[in-house]
């Protein structure tokens, strides 16, 4: 807050004052909010005496509040004349102050007035024209004079260093800009440091390297104002050790984006890295790690984020030397690459807690320093070593044998001048191919790739949900129009580009779930060290692409599931060898496309699930009874219960009951399935099927008394007119309908949401079968209207919890229809 604001909220405060009704005193309670922001900037400026008075002018408030008309007025006059004394002081502050800014501005006025100009004629650079490359040398000469008289040294040196990079565009003809625009940047940073009065100790020699390789590294250090001319400041006090330097107000809002792209790239370097591992020569995939972590450390230098700046600058570092050949990517650099970015996320929330709070932050609790003593460590032992030459390429491709090799080697000390390759196949020890595959491998074709442009999903949501309402509208036309063969001919043709249309919108909104298979790898492979097993995560279909919301939505179950598997299903090695199987477990995971839904199977070769000490715990607890008969899927489907876990030992990972129930509710809560095989000693097997989109489902239109329903397609087994004989009331069960020697309950939809009677007899009407679960039921209704695609509306939050429901969808007459939760349906009947 700034004295301008508080100077707008005293001008406040008296109008307020005049407007109020002196025989309403209670009217005066507005004035308190007023009095408390007020209060609050004098108490973070360190000016107690002013706060006080805000104390002195809510004591009469009180006082007007609380006593009677006659003292009411003696106080409203007191309060008057405080309000009138405090404007006029208010007034005097604002004015110190602001000769105090135009004093300190006045010192910083000229540069910065020259580097708008400076940044200008970049933006308006023309290659080849030598005008524009004049014009920028003398605007850098007038910045080299005016930082020679305010002594600033660090400043003159990367104005110096822009003045010998523009010189060079002119002799050697060169175009490019981005030396002296990332220049510029630096100017700018240090510039806001001299004017905050504090030293700028970031490491900036890369920018001095891209604009001339031959300005020292080690420049001096950019020292604050001398105390005679530092700026005045009102200092903020420390109220509390949680908050630290206050954000400026032009700060913020580039804070705030800086922390969005920077999780992003963090994100994707992860998922760069698991590339890395399979394929660690290939220079694209560390160009990708690469530039996130430059864009970081620039970033955040500029924003005087210190320990992301240097933490992010020791990493790339360690990859560059990588990019320039120096040393392949291993499994330590992986590690620590990874601890780096993991150190980075921590930084990168807490400053966001920081945009959250209008201060940063104290980061003390947490060490770079340490990080990045084995970055540098790891970078200068790996500098040491040396690449896989082709030798030991053709040697792990079993090309060649060790023997061979140690020979060629010989004669390749007596000849240096032969390659390994040529030697080899002089000798007839490897084939040409066999050395030009070698060849190849240490090369990588670059992927082309379609430009691609960054989107808001809500802009996504908003096409699809227009591309529903253009379907809806277009059902309703051809309904409309049947009768009239020329306009059902355009309509026709209208149908066919509506459907085009919505299935590239839908196709906007696909993502491939390869992004989240890739951070079940860093998964796997943090809990396997964690746990001490050896397991490998293989993945099949990690191409099939899946709503990103819907990538969303499965997330978390993954990571339940994928941490059970590793603590409960893979067992220790030596337990592994005892049984005959490999000591590494293995977990398969699996997407692919099945009707309209997308399947996830996660699958393990582990001990599997114990069905008798499921159900032993099961009727312990009482969630069953001793004499129930239950499937082996009803038994997988017990430890989904809340609380439920049969582990004996409590682990950071798992073992608490809690976990499996999160992930059928979230499952379910995206209209999905998980189903569960298991086998004692050979494995277990989770399936989840989730729709493809949360937008379009594929449904039966049915109708039960005048009212219609849709039922998903990819529930339904089968509809047919039962006979009266194979319709039957069990004791207990209720009605059922026989299907092929399968006696199958029947549930009357009437009943559940229509209060209907049973005057219908079953075999007068039609049922459908549906499937949950592995459970069968049948689904009593008085007519199919048809199959078609339905657009899902959202029921409101009125209906939104109504069981049983997944939605509404608007139907070709433009009326509303249900759409059916088959699970929440069976769950209505069985209670």
């Amino acid at each position: 807050m700034s004295s301008k604001t508080v100077e707008n909220l005293v001008e406040k405060l008296s109008c307020d004052f005049v407007l109020a009704d002196p025989s309403e005193p209670e009217s005066l309670s507005s004035l308190l909010p007023i009095l408390k922001q007020i209060h609050t900037y004098f108490i973070k400026a360190n000016l107690k005496d002013n706060a006080k008075e805000i104390i002195t002018a809510k004591k009469l408030i009180d006082e007007i509040l609380s006593s009677n008309p006659e003292s009411a007025e003696k106080s409203m006059n007191s309060l008057g004349e405080w309000i009138s004394g405090f404007s006029s002081s208010m007034t005097e502050f604002s004015s110190q102050e602001e000769t105090i800014e135009k004093t300190t501005d006045s010192e910083t006025y000229q540069i910065e007035a020259l580097l708008h100009k400076f940044t200008r004629l970049i933006g308006h650079f023309c290659p080849g024209e030598i005008p524009d490359l004049g014009a920028m040398l003398n605007v850098l000469e007038e910045l080299r004079d005016a930082s020679e008289q305010n002594e600033f040294a660090l400043f003159r040196n990367v104005v110096l260093g822009c003045r010998k990079y523009v010189e060079n565009m002119t002799l050697e003809n060169i175009h490019n800009t981005v030396p002296i625009e990332q220049g510029v940047t630096l100017l700018k940073s240090v510039l806001e440091h001299l004017k905050k009065g504090k030293t700028f100790d970031f490491d900036y020699s890369d920018v001095m390297q891209m604009l001339d390789p031959g300005v020292t590294e080690d420049a001096p250090p950019i020292a604050p104002y001398p105390k005679e001319k530092q700026p005045k400041k009102i200092e903020t006090p420390v109220e509390s050790q949680e908050e630290g330097r206050k954000i400026a107000e032009d700060d913020m809002p580039i804070l705030i984006d800086f922390v969005a792209e920077a999780q992003e790239n963090l994100e994707n370097i992860e998922i760069n890295l698991i590339d890395l591992e399979q394929d660690p020569s290939n220079m694209d995939i560390i160009n990708n790690i690469f530039r996130p972590f430059h864009t970081i450390k620039g970033v955040s230098g500029f924003l005087s984020l210190n320990k992301i700046n240097t933490l992010a600058h020791t990493t790339e570092n360690l990859l560059d030397s990588a990019r320039s050949g120096d040393f392949l990517i291993d499994d330590a650099a992986t590690d620590a690459i990874l601890e780096s970015v993991d150190t980075l996320k921590i930084l990168l929330a807490r400053t966001k807690e920081g945009t959250q709070r209008g201060f940063l932050l104290p980061e003390d609790d947490i060490d770079v320093d340490t990080l990045r003593g084995k970055l540098k460590t790891l970078q200068f032992a790996m500098q040491r070593g040396e690449k896989p030459p082709l030798g030991e390429i053709l040697l792990e491709k079993g090309d060649i044998t060790k023997e061979t090799l140690d020979t060629a080697l010989e004669i390749q000390k007596e000849r240096p001048d032969k390659k390994i390759g040529e030697i080899l196949i002089q000798e007839n020890k490897a084939g040409p191919k066999q050395v030009a595959a070698a060849l190849m491998d240490q090369k990588q074709v670059k992927k082309t790739t379609d430009t691609q442009v960054k989107v808001s999903t809500q802009k996504l949501d908003d096409l699809v949900d227009y591309a529903g309402e253009l379907v809806i509208a277009q059902s309703m036309l051809r309904q409309q129009t049947a009768s009239d063969p020329s306009l059902s001919q355009s309509v026709t043709q209208l149908g066919q580009i509506v459907t085009n249309m919505q299935s590239i919108a839908m196709s906007m909104r696909m993502i491939p779930i390869k992004s989240t298979f890739m951070k079940m790898i860093r998964l796997v492979r943090d809990l396997s060290r964690k746990s001490g097993k050896e397991v490998q995560l293989n993945m099949i279909g990690e191409e099939t692409e899946i709503d990103r919301n819907v990538v969303d939505a499965l997330y978390e179950p993954m990571v339940h599931m994928i941490r059970n598997s590793v603590d409960h299903g893979i067992e220790s090695k030596q337990d592994r060898l005892e049984t005959g199987k490999s000591p590494e477990g293995q977990i398969t995971i699996c997407a692919y496309h099945k009707g309209g839904s997308i399947v996830i199977e996660i699958e393990d070769d582990g001990k599997g699930l114990d069905k008798d000490n499921i159900l032993k715990k099961a009727t312990d607890t009482g969630l069953v009874s001793e004499n129930e008969q239950l499937t082996d899927a009803q038994i997988y489907d017990l430890i989904m219960q809340p609380g439920f876990s049969t582990a004996k030992t409590i682990t950071d990972v798992s073992g608490r009951g809690v976990g499996m129930d999160v992930v059928k509710d979230g499952i379910e809560k995206f209209r999905g399935h998980l189903n569960i095989e298991s086998q004692k000693g050979a494995g277990t097997k989770f399936t989840i099927s989730l729709p493809l989109t949360l937008a379009i489902i594929d449904g039966m239109l049915v109708e039960v008394e005048k009212e219609r329903y849709v039922i998903p397609t990819t529930a339904i087994q089968k509809a047919f007119k039962p006979e009266k004989k194979d319709c039957f009331t069990i004791e207990g069960k209720g009605e059922m309908v026989k299907d092929r020697g399968d006696l199958i309950p029947v549930i009357r939809l009437n009943e559940i949401y229509n209060n209907g009677s049973r005057d219908k007899f079953i075999w007068d009407n039609l049922v459908v079968v549906v499937e949950s679960n592995d459970v069968k039921k049948a689904l009593l209704i008085d007519e199919l209207l048809g199959k078609d695609e339905y657009v899902i509306k959202n029921l409101g939050g009125s209906l939104e919890d109504v069981e049983g429901l997944a939605g509404g969808a608007i139907l070709a007459d433009g009326r509303v229809g249900l759409i059916l939760d088959i699970h929440g349906i069976f769950e209505i009947a069985a209670s």
